[in-house]
């Protein structure tokens, strides 16, 4: 047996969260490709560890099935090898009950697992197919493997790439221009935190994070509304404003791209020496996205201001949500409780 391969246990939930976080940071495509890369590596890991090879299908219809039962994937029920083919079929599936309800086969880290056992008892390139799944509704989850032409390479490393304005880059360096010298008698917000403002109309929000920006922050806004009318209402020269909208456009970011929206945030965030971000539109990233994907997606730019030193003011009318989903973005940001 091979030395120094050592293992932990991923819980199915751990996975999910990972996978919900990928999607933020690198898009939905990249996450995908991302989790069964690592699956990959897991099941080739795993044969390493056990040490064992396949010299035909004869062995591999005999050792397959032990090595299924340590893979910790689930319960299979089915299984069909055939020299160049192998379909394996699950009745219960640890991936496919951690993850949300999905239309689309979403169990990218099996898939993975799978194809690196079977290429590495094999050695030679198996790539696997999802053909239906437990998270769409299936009975079963089956993946078909099939054998690559080639031997079996290195996964390549892909990139995820984000929608990004070009005008935020520029935006963001002449937001400098709306520093204005520091008076006295404005409230701050504390470097460092994100704030919860409990606002029906978002007015208060705005007033306050154009205060802040009039006194020495450089702002980002985030809007549901049409940029130029915000621009207009609170005097937003230069200051560069995101516009979450399924409408193409110079600075737009549609609201099912969170990756994009984050990119946009952590890019501003590089180039800001005191930086103030309002996330105007919570409500309406919830209805196109799932809740616990918005909810990771305000973890991981809370974080990011907590890093950096900023400051996030994010307003929300509470009636909008229901009472536990308030309590959870509750328990994320700092309450604002000044004027």
């Amino acid at each position: 047996m091979p030395e120094n391969i050592s293992f932990f246990v991923m819980s199915g939930n751990a996975l999910k969260n990972l996978g919900d976080e990928l999607q933020i940071l690198v898009g939905e495509k990249a996450s995908h490709e991302t989790i069964e890369r690592y699956g990959f590596r897991c099941g080739e890991g795993l044969v390493q560890s056990i040490d064992i090879r396949c010299k035909d299908t004869e062995e591999l219809r005999d050792l397959l099935p032990g090595v299924l039962i340590e893979t910790g994937l689930g319960r299979v029920d089915k299984m069909d090898i055939l020299p160049s083919e192998v379909t394996i079929s699950f009745e219960d599936s640890v991936e496919a009950n951690s993850i949300a309800k999905t239309t689309v086969p979403a169990c990218h880290f099996t898939s993975g697992y799978l194809s690196g056992v079977l290429s590495a008892l094999l050695d030679r390139r198996f790539t696997a197919t999802e053909e239906s799944c437990m998270a769409k509704g299936d009975k079963r989850c089956v993946h078909r493997l099939a054998q690559s032409a080639e031997i079996r390479p290195e996964y390549e490393v892909g990139v995820g790439e984000a929608v990004l304005a070009p005008e935020i880059y520029k935006w963001s360096e002449e937001a400098k221009d709306d520093i204005i010298v520091k008076k006295t008698g404005l409230q701050a917000l504390d470097s460092g935190t994100g704030y919860l403002i409990k606002d029906e109309t978002g007015e208060r929000s705005y007033e306050i994070f154009a205060e802040h920006v009039k006194h020495g922050f450089q702002g980002l806004c985030v809007t549901r509304d049409f940029p130029a009318k915000v621009r207009k209402r609170y005097g937003f020269e230069k200051t560069p404003v995101i516009w979450l909208s399924t409408t193409e456009g110079e600075a737009t970011v549609a609201p099912q791209n969170l990756s994009g929206l984050y990119y946009n945030i952590e890019n501003f965030m590089r180039r800001s020496e005191r930086g103030i971000v309002i996330l105007a539109g919570l409500e309406y990233l919830i209805s196109h996205n799932t809740y616990q994907s918005v909810l990771k997606f305000i973890q991981l730019v809370n974080e990011l201001i907590s890093v950096k030193g900023a400051v996030l003011i994010v307003p929300l009318s509470p009636l909008t949500l229901e009472e536990k989903d308030l309590k959870m973005v509750e328990r994320e940001l700092t309450i604002y409780e000044g004027k």
